[in-house]
């Protein structure tokens, strides 16, 4: 569902709806740079990094998590999630869904937050020291500097398959993405080798390809994990 009543305006899932949908348009009618195409793997790339390692660390409501990427910021996955959506903003080359963007983040994931710090809370009254001295979504000054302790209380034991999944999901999306730019107006009917720079040759066929394979690979894996 792409909107909800109550308190959430629109929902978490429905937003990378939403992104996904509005970049593949926006790529119909804006152009990308190499440099823009690369930045945005980039961004996807650090995006899906913090998604496995928060994933690694979290405990649920079991534990107070603050150690490792939590000492970082409260909600190392949020933020992963907000690197990676930025990343397709980006490779839609529409600077104006960047930069709205941040605005249908926080109304978005905004109210999760604060209904899940309260819960933290009641289980875990300690927890309102660490709300208070660890940023909310992104690193600030002082604990950027924890960044060393990165990988501290981390266990692959609990990453999981849709975990797996879902940064397969990511890669395929941004691919597919940057195949609709590639999509020649001219001959919109044919699928044809054009020019992405002196430095690279590639067909819009093989992205396409590239993402129905790793999109694919995802559909497996989930079903795979489902089935056990």
């Amino acid at each position: 569902m792409l909107f909800r009543r109550g308190e959430e305006f629109l929902t978490r899932s429905g937003l990378r709806d939403l992104v996904i949908l509005l970049s593949a348009v926006s790529a119909f009618f804006f152009k990308v740079t190499n440099a823009e195409i690369v930045t945005a793997f980039l961004v996807l790339f650090v995006g899906s990094f913090i998604h496995f390692i928060a994933k690694g660390v979290l405990i649920r409501n079991e534990v107070l998590c603050k150690e490792g990427i939590y000492s970082l910021i409260r909600h190392p996955y949020y933020f992963a999630n907000y690197l990676v959506d930025s990343s397709f903003c980006l490779m839609s080359g529409n600077y104006y869904l960047f930069l709205l963007y941040p605005f249908l983040f926080f109304s978005s994931y905004g109210p999760t937050m604060r209904k899940e710090e309260r819960t933290l809370v009641s289980i875990h009254p300690e927890a309102v020291d660490h709300i208070l001295s660890t940023p909310q979504v992104f690193p600030d000054s002082r604990s950027i500097f924890n960044v060393k302790h990165l990988f501290s209380g981390f266990s692959l034991t609990r990453i999981t398959g849709k975990e797996v999944a879902r940064i397969l999901r990511f890669f395929a999306m941004g691919i597919l993405i940057l195949a609709v730019h590639r999509i020649p107006w001219n001959s919109i009917g044919r699928i044809t080798e054009i020019t992405t720079g002196p430095w690279i040759r590639i067909s819009v066929l093989s992205l396409f390809l590239a993402g129905a394979v790793l999109y694919g690979a995802n559909l497996l894996i989930l079903k795979f994990t489902n089935n056990r």
